[in-house]
């Protein structure tokens, strides 16, 4: 099948792989937002879709558009099904892949375990894990806050939230990798799949492992004992639910928190004001947080939607079973929304905001993922008073992420 194009075929191209782009890609999709707000994308086998009105109809038009890969016309030959069959198995019990009411149902009865009142509750055992973290570094100088601390962080939280034997957590974190990777199957090679099929298989059988536990041992103030024991008139989550809502937890929980605890702390080191502010005003964080996710957002490419019948959009169809990516990070510099998108402004109004998704699959997670950042950006630079960038930031390959090699910070004053 081949796809309708939209009116300006010819005027932009989208590499997100060229040189650069991972450094900036903004140019590249102000391109894009400017000659083709939507543009289909050969080597993705998808529409791209880069302004922020554009977006937010998509997202909240769950009649039209599922995230369910399943809908997708190549699931059968690019899908997960086809790379890892396991994968395609546990996220047909997710959220993602469950339609209206069976979707309401599920998402009601895991809600209370997430909302910011409950996550609020989690502060202590949040600050005495990365306070543990941030006493590795006594006695260094130099660090690198990536491989030093945003990768140690969310593995750490989210095994001491579902109360993981210590020591599993890099099992989980390879999980994690894999099931983002996965994102989209077109684009890995085809070397990458036996690793990462079987990081997913060992990261499957972990979680299955630990609900086992959890109901033979139910744990008081438990976010997995209550997701377990959670009833609404009789009704409860199946095993399969569980698993799938376990696993987008941990996968949610790791990787959102990861890049943006690196892009936070750059964001702020290299505007030495901003960097005196946050420390005269603490509060001020979590303005910075919600900039940091719209102004240098870490994705490089979007989130998935799939058309359930032909559907017109901005002067082109969009057939039945074609990929949508709705470019979140170009939606939120569209000027129409957001005066001076080009500014990093922490006063700013973010209340439109669609960094965490939009409409029903508005991520659950986000609350967690906020003050885990904010908790680890601010324990981090009340106990390194003198913290300075030395050099800024690399990036290394991955397929959907501007992935954060390196940040190389200096602790103390020389």
């Amino acid at each position: 099948m081949s796809p309708q194009t939209p009116s300006h075929p010819h005027s932009v191209s989208f590499a997100p792989d060229a040189p650069g782009y991972v450094l900036d890609p903004y140019p590249a999709l102000e391109e894009l937002r400017t000659k083709a707000p939507l543009y289909y994308w050969p080597e993705g086998r998808s529409w791209l879709l880069s302004r922020y009105e554009d977006a937010t109809a998509v997202l909240r038009d769950s009649k039209r558009f599922s995230p369910n890969r399943d809908e997708w016309e190549f699931a059968a030959v690019a899908g997960s099904a086809a790379l890892i069959p396991e994968l395609a198995e546990l996220n047909k019990g997710g959220l993602f892949a469950l339609s209206g009411s069976d979707h309401a149902r599920v998402r009601k009865l895991v809600s209370p375990a997430l909302t910011p009142r409950a996550i609020e509750r989690l502060r202590p055992e949040l600050q005495a894990v990365i306070d543990d973290i941030l006493n590795d570094l006594k006695g260094r100088n130099t660090i690198n806050v990536v491989t030093d601390i945003s990768d140690r962080i969310p593995p750490r939280v989210i095994g001491s939230m579902l109360k993981i034997p210590k020591g599993r957590e890099t099992l989980f974190q390879r999980f994690t990798e894999a099931a983002i990777k996965s994102f989209l199957p077109g684009l890995l090679r085809p070397e990458e799949v036996p690793s990462l099929r079987a990081d997913v298989q060992e990261g499957i059988a972990l979680v299955r492992e630990t609900i086992e536990d959890r109901r033979r041992n139910p744990l008081p103030d438990d976010i997995l004992t209550t997701l377990i024991q959670t009833e609404e008139q009789g009704d409860r989550l199946n095993t399969s639910e569980l698993l799938s809502l376990v696993a987008a937890l941990i996968v949610g929980g790791f990787e959102t928190t990861v890049h943006l605890i690196g892009f936070t702390v750059y964001n702020v080191l290299k505007r030495p004001e901003l960097l005196a502010q946050v420390k005269a005003e603490p509060e001020l964080l979590k303005g910075v947080i919600e900039e940091v996710l719209r102004f240098d957002n870490f994705g490089k490419l979007g989130i998935a939607r799939y058309a359930l019948e032909d559907v017109e959009l901005g002067g082109v169809t969009i057939k039945k079973g074609q990929m949508v990516l709705v470019l979140l990070n170009s939606a939120l510099r569209d000027e129409s929304v957001f005066p001076k998108a080009d500014v990093f402004d922490v006063r700013r109004n973010t209340n439109s905001s669609i960094a965490f998704g939009h409409g029903m699959h508005f991520c659950l997670g986000a609350s967690l993922a906020r003050l885990e950042v904010q908790l680890a950006v601010e324990m981090f630079i009340n106990r390194y008073p003198a913290l300075r960038l030395v050099k800024e930031p690399s990036f290394g390959p991955h397929p959907v992420i501007r992935k954060m090699e390196s940040l190389e910070v200096q602790l103390n004053q020389q």
